[in-house]
């Protein structure tokens, strides 16, 4: 029963997208956010590759779900940029959904994602759909990070992690098959693309590794949630660092950043109104002296 209260929403919501991905037509609710996780996958490629000290391209994220990421890279590091697709966004769902019972982090989490779609689409993205869509998103992002109420942002981002996590373990059932598509033509896979980096290898022992890592990073995403205000950890070792403090940040029980702004804005215009009057009651004053 606690567990429920404290993770209903995640059960809830994971359960209604398993159903809507496996029902014809209704699973295109979830187009969006099928285009989300390709965005994700494409951008850990890429990403990957700058931090092997290569470069991006362009990226390109197509109608039918499909992306490419163009990067320079050396070849010594080939196989690290491959394998970052599906291990990157096993590793973004594991990190959404730790931060998803906390204070802070469902409104943070969604306003940095946003930020992030802006940014790639300016700097990377070079299709038209790919930056309408991937752009729009993060406008739209954006805006419920600001004016969302705390529980339909958490709703949204609770949605965002399921996807992603969801969506690193499913796609990888593309990587046994022989017949992928990019576009709507046919392409080889991470998995195979790998296998002829890593000489002696198969796909399928790829794929298999791939699938491991997203379960096992799910598992710890869910399992090990960072606490939120007035939860008690759910392991000991979380406990040792709620005691010391290190989720305070997460928690922090201020005013949103909007509400802040708006309230600092509001007080300067008192403020000027005050000193208007003063002012003025200066000036009749002095002009009863005379």
């Amino acid at each position: 029963h606690e567990s429920f209260q404290r993770d209903g929403r995640l059960l809830i919501i994971t359960l209604v997208i398993l159903i809507c991905m496996n029902i014809p037509y209704i699973q295109w609710i979830l187009y969006p956010f099928t285009i989300f996780s390709t965005w994700i996958h494409e951008l850990c490629h890429g990403m990957a590759a700058i931090f092997a000290g290569g470069s991006i391209q362009k990226i390109l994220i197509f109608s039918d779900t499909s992306g490419l990421a163009y990067t320079v890279v050396p070849s010594q590091r080939k196989g690290f940029v491959i394998s970052a697709g599906y291990q990157g966004t096993a590793a973004v769902g594991c990190l959404l959904l730790l931060f998803r019972r906390t204070k802070r982090g469902p409104r943070a989490g969604t306003m940095s994602v946003a930020i992030t779609m802006i940014l790639s689409c300016l700097l990377w993205i070079r299709n038209i759909f790919g930056f309408a869509v991937i752009f729009i998103m993060g406008i739209i992002l954006a805006g419920s990070a600001i004016r969302l109420p705390s529980v339909h942002m958490r709703n949204v981002y609770v949605c965002l992690a399921v996807t992603c996590s969801l969506n690193a373990v499913t796609s990888v059932r593309a990587l046994f098959g022989s017949d992928h598509m990019v576009n709507g033509e046919p392409s080889g896979t991470d998995a195979h693309s790998m296998a002829e980096v890593k000489g002696g290898t198969s796909s399928i022992m790829w794929a298999m590794l791939w699938l491991v890592l997203a379960l096992v990073l799910t598992f710890l995403g869910i399992v090990f949630a960072v606490p939120g205000p007035d939860e008690v950890a759910d392991f000991r070792c979380c406990g040792v660092c709620q005691d010391v403090g290190l989720f305070g940040c997460c928690n922090y029980p201020g005013q949103r950043f909007a509400s802040r702004i708006k309230k600092k804005w509001s007080d300067g215009d008192n403020g000027n109104r005050d000193n208007d009057n003063e002012r003025n009651n200066n000036i009749n004053n002095s002009s009863e002296c005379f």
